[in-house]
């Protein structure tokens, strides 16, 4: 009887625990590849836009010096009597050659060509290479670091201008093919589809809204095309991550859209003029939503006077949620929305303000970074520095400086530092931040980290 009793019981469980699936057991129709006579290729597609897509060799000269502590080492008596004398060591940099390949997108006929501005940074000399095999010697028209793209001019008539789609359109699982050349094989193609859109705060660039994707993309590729299929270009092949340095599948493309404006900037204007709202900005975290009453859009801290959001009667305490109709999810986003709409551009805020949704139309200013001249820190006299939205910049460096010395170079992103004060390391944001850590060290006192080129660089000063 317990046998039978227990027996109901478990039947009942499960009967109880029973789910509904969503099931589908019909067979798939399956067929040969070459049914009908068709093969499925993306030829048709690559044909079309190889000819758009060119080859960038570069050289450029790259200038050594020797530290001072090697020096006063070398010429110290002591070691010259056991070495013997070494000579007086160079007090002139030391300069030597450097070649890189890369690639390039064809925009006009006439030789307009977008590229990565890491491809062309510093080159003295530009080479372009056609599909038909021709070579040009390239002009740089203008570059944009905070977006990594670079424009050059070639003197040429009747070639091949890819055509631009609407980076805005394109979806996630989309297939596209990555174009260019990496490891110098020129006309590479590779498949793949878009594994996210709208990626910021990746670290690459100031201004981030990557289209990324599993497309390989290898050294080489950068400033190569990525297409979709119909053959319209999506985006400018930039970086990948990696630890091995080749493709994981984790590719990175600038959007189209945002490559149009810069480089309709470059050419028309000579430089890139960002729109500037003049807000300073957080994120809406769980606790914020809480206390607002909303959990999406981007708190505004603080307003900067006789800014356009000041003329425009924006306030602390506001919640921006969308730009021109458009939903703003987070602060990458809004700089993105603001910076590519350009000085001058009316845009409709959409705010959340005391419970209320209200408009407001502003006219965005013109974003200009603080740059100072650095006079009485010791360690950093003769170094020129930039304040971007993303960190501090070294805009130029004194050749005979001691920084320069020490191997500080103009590009250089400053990310922390590390004093006989501090005894650790220490983030910085802006440049008093700076300032305040290095002043009153002696040389030698502090471990300054830098960004180059994608690279983490450790330098001391």
């Amino acid at each position: 009887m317990k046998k039978l009793i227990l027996s109901s019981i478990m039947a009942a469980s499960l009967i109880a625990a029973s789910i509904n699936l969503k099931i589908d057991n019909t067979d798939l129709k399956r067929m040969p590849p070459t049914q009908n006579q068709a093969v499925i290729s993306f030829a048709p597609i690559v044909k079309k836009v190889i000819p758009s897509v060119v080859n960038i060799s570069t050289e450029k000269v790259i200038e050594t010096r020797v530290p001072e502590a090697f020096k006063k080492f070398f010429n110290d008596p002591f070691f010259k009597r056991f070495f013997g004398p070494f000579g007086d060591l160079p007090n002139k940099p030391q300069k030597r050659k450097e070649f890189a390949l890369g690639s390039g997108v064809i925009l006009t006929k006439d030789g307009y060509i977008v590229t990565n501005y890491h491809v062309v940074s510093g080159a003295t000399k530009i080479i372009v290479k056609t599909y038909d095999g021709k070579e040009y010697k390239a002009k740089l028209i203008g570059s944009d670091p905070k977006t990594d793209l670079a424009v050059l001019k070639i003197n040429a008539n009747n070639l091949h201008p890819i055509t631009i789609a609407n980076s805005d359109k394109v979806e996630v699982g989309d297939l596209v093919l990555a174009i260019g050349n990496p490891f110098g094989l020129k006309e590479s193609v590779t498949m793949g589809i878009v594994s996210a859109k709208n990626r910021t705060s990746i670290g690459l660039n100031d201004y981030e809204n990557f289209i990324q994707t599993d497309a390989a993309i290898n050294p080489g590729n950068s400033g190569g095309a990525l297409v979709d299929m119909k053959g319209r270009l999506i985006g400018i092949n930039s970086a990948i991550i990696s630890r091995s340095g080749a493709n994981n599948g984790i590719g990175f493309a600038i959007p189209s859209n945002m490559m149009k404006f810069v480089v309709t900037s470059l050419i028309n204007k000579g430089k890139v003029v960002r729109g500037y709202l003049g807000v300073v900005i957080s994120p809406i975290n769980p606790s914020k939503s809480k206390l607002y009453g909303i959990d999406y859009g981007v708190l505004i801290n603080k307003v900067e006077p006789n800014s356009a959001a000041a003329k425009a009667g924006l306030k602390p305490g506001d919640i921006i949620v969308a730009v021109d109709g458009e939903k703003v999810k987070d602060i990458g986003e809004l700089r993105n929305k603001i910076a590519f709409k350009g000085a001058g551009a009316k845009v409709k805020l959409r705010i959340y303000r005391n419970g209320k949704f209200i408009t407001i139309t502003a006219t965005l200013g013109a974003y200009k970074p603080k740059i100072e001249k650095i006079e009485n820190i010791e360690t950093l006299k003769g170094v020129t520095l930039k304040q971007t939205k993303t960190g501090i910049i070294v805009e130029k460096v004194n050749p005979n400086s001691y920084p320069a010395t020490m191997g500080l170079q103009e590009g250089d992103k400053i990310l922390r530092v590390k004093t006989i004060k501090t005894g650790k390391w220490v983030n910085v944001k802006n440049i008093d931040e700076l300032k305040s850590l290095l002043k009153g060290l002696n040389k030698g006192d502090a471990l300054i980290e830098v960004k180059r080129k994608g690279e983490i660089v450790i330098i001391t000063l």
